[in-house]
């Protein structure tokens, strides 16, 4: 089974909101850059167009393990980075040094977004992010998140219900989005896993040195197959580095099913989805 990309991200720019620029954002957006000219070099009209979203300024700890210097301690990482961005590649993409949902709440920079990518690093701000791409008025196409801890990461590329509506023409099911297939991202019962650090060894301490880089990796690879080919037969993977190992997440409602996510109506078919993945799992 395939996923096939929306047909109106082959018709004009894309709108990108990229939330968190710490260490896998700032290297997503580095990415974005890249794939902004792969795109138009394959023939894309316009390519994409990002706007930056982050509160925090750059400290000491985030020097060497994220992609910032001494000389940008203090400075706000979203401006940092998207300067930096377009001084290099001549690019017109935006920045925020505020909080994501301040702007939603207003509207003002929300509306006509296709895709919104999330690198943040705690549960509450990724369930106020899954709360705004639920809203009935959510018009993202695409939720592409990216988390990590130590040693271990996910990527989901998902479609928010609001975005899957505005097409028409979709085909097959709809992507399940990361707090889908990993409810437990949404307890707010569970205890915060990103406290922070004071120093980049205490830094490396809670993270390894280069989980950021394998997430991200694998997140802009996905968009480069969704952009480049307009389908996906994977839409997520799962890292673990200290067993070498990453397994993908495939376009398939039994891949799901293992996951323990079934769509709307799809209960007459959870029974024999869960006997298979049982059977398979033996």
């Amino acid at each position: 089974m395939e996923h096939l990309i929306h047909p109106r991200l082959l018709e004009r720019r894309v709108a990108v909101h990229l939330v968190g620029v710490g260490g896998n954002g700032a290297q997503m957006a580095a990415c974005l850059a890249r794939l902004d000219i792969a795109m138009r070099a394959l023939g894309h009209p316009y390519g994409l167009h990002v706007t930056a979203f982050d509160a925090d300024r750059v400290s000491e700890a985030n020097v060497g393990r994220q992609l910032y210097s001494a000389a940008d301690i203090g400075r706000h990482k979203a401006l940092v980075t998207i300067h930096r961005l377009n001084q290099f590649y001549g690019l017109d993409w935006d920045a925020h040094p505020m909080r994501y949902e301040e702007h939603v709440n207003g509207q003002r920079y929300w509306a006509g977004t296709d895709l919104l990518i999330s690198c943040v690093d705690s549960r509450s701000a990724r369930g106020v992010l899954h709360r705004i791409a639920w809203r009935d008025t959510s018009c993202y196409r695409y939720w592409l998140d990216l988390g990590n801890t130590e040693a271990m990461a996910q990527v989901v590329l998902g479609q928010p219900e609001g975005g899957r509506a505005l097409d028409p023409r979709a085909t097959g099911p709809r992507l399940p989005c990361v707090t889908e297939l990993f409810p437990e991202l949404l307890d707010d019962t569970a205890p915060e896993d990103n406290q922070p650090s004071c120093s980049v060894r205490m830094s490396l301490a809670s993270q390894g040195l280069f989980v950021n880089d394998v997430a991200v990796r694998f997140a802009a690879q996905l968009l480069y197959e969704l952009f480049s080919r307009g389908r996906l037969a994977q839409h997520g993977v799962v890292v673990n580095l200290d067993s070498k190992r990453a397994g993908p997440i495939e376009v398939d409602p039994r891949t799901w099913a293992r996951f323990g996510f079934f769509h709307a109506g799809s209960e007459s078919n959870q029974s024999e989805s869960r006997t298979l993945t049982e059977a398979e799992a033996e």
